[in-house]
């Protein structure tokens, strides 16, 4: 499917926002931890947790859209260190009330949360990154942040052009890469030579859930001659 990749902007944000909830609803944690929460209060934390990384200048927000009708049918977040960004991104400028709600996002932790759940998946993605990549490695590695494809868009190749443009960004750097992947989109990133270093099993059943979540921490090493993407 034809689509253009470009930067996000706050406008885009309803679009960020409901393509991350309605993707990743299905999944285990999800289910676990936000299985008594109002979606519009779920929806309220996810506007903080995107405008806070609009402002953190290592993170690349960048959507792709319909090239027929303009529509925003993915989003993607890579987060790349500073010294790598010779050519910085220009930041996109949020309103006032966006800065505020950027400023302090776990004020906006909905009512009814599973906060061991939510916890324990943080703290997951914040044990392996320490693990694989440590303090000099986060230097030096690229990271995907976060990739999905509105559920009406999927099936189209979408998201493995999403996928290009950072595999391409990275190799024109000489940067590995890394990601913590779902279940789901597992089989996306081994199919792109990503080599898995490890499953790490969640249980969500002690922590007042129910069933175990599949994750994948997995590495890209960079392809060299790559030329940087547009």
């Amino acid at each position: 499917m034809p689509i253009q990749i470009r930067y996000a902007t706050e406008p885009d944000s309803p679009d960020l926002v409901h393509i991350n909830t309605v993707s990743f609803a299905p999944g285990l944690f999800y289910q676990n931890a936000f299985a008594n929460v109002e979606v519009s209060a779920l929806q309220t934390l996810k506007y903080a947790r995107t405008f806070a990384r609009f402002v953190d200048p290592k993170y690349h927000l960048l959507v792709a859209t319909d090239s027929a009708t303009g529509r925003v049918v993915a989003f993607m977040r890579v987060v790349i260190p500073l010294h790598y960004q010779q050519d910085s991104h220009s930041l996109t400028e949020l309103s006032d009330d966006a800065n505020k709600m950027a400023a302090r996002p776990d004020e906006y932790l909905p009512e009814g949360i599973n906060k061991r759940v939510y916890a324990c998946y943080l703290d997951m993605l914040k044990s392996s990154r320490e693990r694989y990549l440590g303090e000099d490695g986060m230097s030096a590695t690229i990271v995907l942040d976060f990739l999905a494809t509105d559920p009406e868009y999927q099936g189209r190749g979408i998201g493995s052009q999403m996928l290009k443009w950072a595999t391409q960004k990275a190799d024109s750097l000489n940067a590995r890469m890394f990601l913590e992947a779902t279940e789901e989109g597992y089989p996306l990133y081994k199919k792109y030579g990503w080599n898995t270093q490890e499953e790490v099993v969640l249980d969500f059943e002690p922590l007042g859930g129910h069933n175990k979540g599949r994750y994948y921490i997995m590495i890209r090493d960079p392809i060299p001659g790559t030329v940087q993407p547009n």
